[in-house]
């Protein structure tokens, strides 16, 4: 069975039962166009179709349509002592900063790089703020004590809080 991976309203990534991509399908019957039909964009390029039962009998498969899952990036399942990790990452051999008191971790098991959780307000190399989640400790112990970092924050209100008032 191909997968139709939304996007947006009118617009779905094609992709095989094992997740190869296959091409970007635009239905401009949904959309805003005056055209019809839908049109599958790939690597050979664009190929219209009247609709997607006549896209399925050439492909030769029924489509199962997925939703995009919509997830609130300010909130993090993942914790470490009360302070927010990235959902994403791995949560390795936790353990306390000697110099700051922070909670540490590691991402994987092979890499010696630290990181302290958390919301974290970090000042890019053009000089403005932003906020981000997690900072690695080589980051803290280089900017500590610049006014370049603040942090670590509980929650991202607080962090947005920092930032709005840089």
């Amino acid at each position: 069975m191909a997968i139709l991976k939304k996007l947006t309203d009118y617009s779905f990534i094609l992709e095989t039962h094992t997740g190869e991509q296959l091409g970007i399908i635009v239905d401009y019957s949904s959309g805003t166009s005056d055209r019809t039909g839908i049109e599958l964009f790939n690597q050979d390029g664009s190929f219209p179709f009247n609709s997607l039962s006549e896209l399925e009998e050439v492909i030769g498969d029924t489509f199962e349509i997925q939703e995009k899952s919509v997830t609130d990036q300010t909130v993090s399942s993942k914790e470490i002592e009360g302070y927010p990790v990235n959902d994403t990452d791995l949560i390795i051999g936790i353990s306390s900063d000697p110099i700051s008191g922070y909670p540490t971790f590691r991402k994987s098991t092979r890499s010696k790089k630290e990181f302290i959780p958390g919301w974290w307000v970090v000042q890019t190399g053009a000089g403005g703020y932003l906020a981000r989640l997690t900072l690695s400790v080589d980051i803290y112990n280089e900017r500590k004590d610049t006014g370049e970092i603040f942090g670590p924050f509980k929650t991202y209100m607080e962090a947005n809080y920092q930032l709005k008032s840089l």
